[in-house]
Order: structure tokens, then C-alpha cells, then sequence
């Protein structure tokens, strides 16, 4: 139970107070009072001071708790009255008689960096198949079948190399007939022989050189009139610009002229021997 100061007075007071004590005149309750009131803030203060003392210690030095082993069973318990400090918490425990002795665990195994799997520099989630693109389809070229056929041998029944005499066989007397050194010049009638009227340049070693249609003719390959300049490549990849026209080999004896316009479009075409001095009449 707690008593205030003021109780503690009135106690001494009345003990002071008997006779019987003898003491009432010499003792002053008010002085034992403050005497104790002292004694009281001092064991608090040191009380306090060792606490925050204990709590340094604690904190920088550490404690080590000394086992105390059991004889009869080797238990080990951590006596609290065995606390030491420094260089005792450095001593390891001994095993009491009868225990093992604590295995040793084992060294962790450090990771080796160099075995470590690259960061995946892929973002996360599914990963989407590029989208697919429709190849682009070169340009088709376009076939012209408009007009007569001349292919790489002649046109009609009239071949490169035929003679005079064998032409005029075939295709009836030439007209206009006319000799320039020594190339003759003359025109074939439209008629069995030929579709359209042809012109035709020839020589007495060569026979017919050149065969010119004067209509609209077109070529196997589907060159004709309007073809374009890219037609003409495609179909003859061997051809070779001569002036405003386009020299496309098509055997090794013969080759097609195809004169154009200047939009690059096929105006003509004919037939001449690839090696031959006569005019294209």
C-alpha cells in the first residue's frame, strides 16, 4: 500500500509523540520525511542510468550467452547469470560428455556470375507474328494479236532469203521494182501470198533481207502496234536501242526492228536479216 508524505508525516508525529519513546523532543518528522524523499530520487536516477548503460553495452558490444550443460543428460541451457562480454563472447561452448559435437554447415555456394541466364530484353506477353504482305507481282506484259502474224522465218508464204525469181514465184511479179547498187527494192500485192502489202530489200548472194509489212502486224511473243518500251524488253530481253528503234534478236539469222514513237509506243515492225547492207524499204 502507498502512503503519501502526508501520511508519513502524521505517522512519525504520533510515534514521536509517545512518552514512551522518549524521542518526541530531538526527531523532526518533517527532516526524516525529505531524507527519504531524496534516497528515493537517487535509487530512481541510478536505477535509470544503468538501464541506459545496459542498453549501450547491448548495443555495441554484444552479449554471449555461456551454456551451462547439464551432467546428467548433456542438455545445454543458457544460464543468465553467465553473461560475458569482449573477448569471452569469442570462446565457442564445448560440448558436454556424451554429445557429438555440432556438425560444421556447409559453405554456401556462391552463384558464378558468368553462369547467370542474359536478361531477356523481350517484352512481356505474347509475341505477335509479324503481318504478312502480298509480294508485289511485276507488271504483266501486255500481248498485242491485232494484225497479221510475222515471225522470225518471214511473213505469208515470203521467207528471208528467198531469191528473186523464187518471190516472185511465190507472191506474183514485184512492182516498183528498183536496183540501188546492189540491192534490189520492190512491193509484194496483198493477196495468197501475203495479208497486207509488203515491201521487201534483197540481193543476188542473200536473197530477201528484209520483209516490211506496211499494216498492222504483231509478233508471237504479242509485240505489235501500242506495245510499250517495257513490252519490248520483257519479251526480248536481248534487244538494243538503234536511233528510235528497238533491234530484238529472235534467231541467229534473223531480227525484229520495231520503231517507236515518242511516248516509247510501237508504231512498226519488221523483219531483217542480222547481217545485211540493204535499206529498210
Amino acid at each position: 500500500m502507498n502512503m503519501s508524505d502526508e501520511d508519513v508525516r502524521q505517522q512519525l508525529r504520533e510515534l514521536f509523540s509517545d512518552e514512551r519513546l522518549g524521542a518526541g523532543s530531538t526527531l523532526n518528522p518533517e527532516a526524516i520525511v525529505a531524507g527519504a524523499r531524496r534516497r528515493r530520487r537517487r535509487r530512481q536516477l541510478m536505477q535509470t542510468t544503468s538501464g541506459m548503460a545496459a542498453a549501450v553495452v547491448l548495443l555495441g558490444g554484444g552479449l554471449t550467452v555461456f551454456t551451462i550443460h547439464d551432467k546428467d543428460n548433456g542438455a545445454a541451457f543458457p544460464g543468465g547469470d553467465q553473461l560475458t562480454m569482449g573477448a569471452a563472447s569469442s570462446s565457442p561452448a564445448q560440448p558436454g560428455p556424451g554429445s557429438s559435437a555440432p556438425a560444421a554447415s556447409a559453405p554456401v555456394e556462391q552463384p558464378n556470375p558468368t553462369t547467370a541466364p542474359p536478361h531477356s530484353t523481350a517484352s512481356d506477353g505474347p509475341v505477335k507474328p509479324p503481318k504478312s504482305t502480298a509480294a508485289t507481282k511485276p507488271p504483266t506484259q501486255r500481248k498485242v494479236t491485232s494484225g497479221s502474224l510475222l515471225t522470225s522465218a518471214g511473213f505469208g508464204k515470203l521467207r528471208l532469203g528467198m531469191s528473186e525469181s523464187e518471190a516472185e514465184a511465190t507472191a506474183g511479179p514485184l512492182r516498183a521494182k528498183e536496183v540501188r547498187g546492189t540491192c534490189t527494192y520492190g512491193h509484194a500485192d496483198e493477196g495468197a501470198a501475203v495479208p497486207v502489202s509488203t515491201s521487201v530489200s534483197l540481193t543476188e548472194g542473200d536473197g530477201i533481207t528484209v520483209i516490211n509489212p506496211t499494216g498492222t502486224v504483231h509478233t508471237p511473243e504479242g509485240i505489235g502496234v501500242g506495245s510499250t518500251e517495257a513490252d519490248i524488253l520483257a519479251a526480248y530481253p536481248g534487244s538494243t536501242k538503234d536511233g528510235s528503234s528497238y533491234v530484238a534478236p529472235v534467231s541467229a539469222v534473223s531480227a525484229y526492228r520495231i520503231s517507236v514513237s515518242d511516248d516509247g509506243s510501237a508504231v512498226s515492225i519488221l523483219l531483217t536479216s542480222i547481217n545485211q547492207n540493204c535499206q529498210f524499204s
